[in-house]
């Protein structure tokens, strides 16, 4: 399932390309720990532009038949509009990391959204014969542990929190309150926890070397 641009008629072209420059491997192998890379190219083609272009051909056909085209002629319409446009429509390719770690049963991939996880892993289970995956499971979860970093003015050894944090309410209203570039009193922090409200996003620095 190695990757090809998309085609004239295509939307959408998805698979592996080489994770090194200098490799035509897709995939790379140091110490029993392997590195892939998925590429996906999608054409851009607002679906304003197409209703656009079906608007102008449904007046242009209305004005040759002298009724306007119901709902199954516009539909077929609109999918023609769609064919022809797709060839003109630029190709924007977007690729993600994937790293395995056989030695500890590990599969990671470089996604902060999980629908572009799944991507991954439904094509790799396409490429290999047997490969159980289950998701990881934490037995404290990330929010959870923010909070109490923050709640305590201690973040985990070798790290140090920074100003930036997202308080987020677990009700219904979701209410949310954000620091940017701003110190943030461990009184104001509990208030908030105590309004049922936990952290879901925080800046940290690693010894002193890496922010994020």
């Amino acid at each position: 399932l190695a990757f090809a641009d998309c085609a004239a008629s295509e939307m959408q072209s998805q698979g592996w390309i080489a994770p090194r420059n200098n490799s035509e491997a897709l995939a790379h192998c140091v110490n029993n720990q392997y590195l892939l890379c998925l590429a996906t190219e999608k054409k851009l083609l607002p679906s304003s532009v197409i209703n656009q272009a079906t608007k102008m051909k449904a007046q242009q056909l209305e004005e040759q038949q002298g009724f306007p085209p119901g709902r199954k002629a516009m539909k077929e319409l609109k999918e023609r509009v769609t064919e022809e446009l797709l060839p003109r429509a630029f190709a924007v390719r977007r690729v993600t990391q994937v790293w395995i770690d056989p030695v500890h049963h590990l599969v990671v991939v470089d996604a902060a959204n999980p629908n572009r996880a799944d991507e991954v892993l439904k094509l790799l289970l396409k490429c290999v014969d047997r490969l159980p995956i289950e998701n990881l499971r934490t037995k404290t979860s990330p929010q959870a542990a923010m909070t109490d970093w923050l709640a305590g003015d201690e973040a985990p050894k070798g790290f140090t929190i920074d100003q930036d944090t997202e308080l987020r309410s677990t009700s219904e209203e979701k209410a949310t309150v954000r620091y940017v570039r701003h110190s943030i009193e461990p009184d104001d922090v509990k208030k908030h926890i105590a309004n049922g409200k936990q952290c879901t996003k925080l800046a940290l620095t690693w010894d002193d070397k890496i922010s994020f």
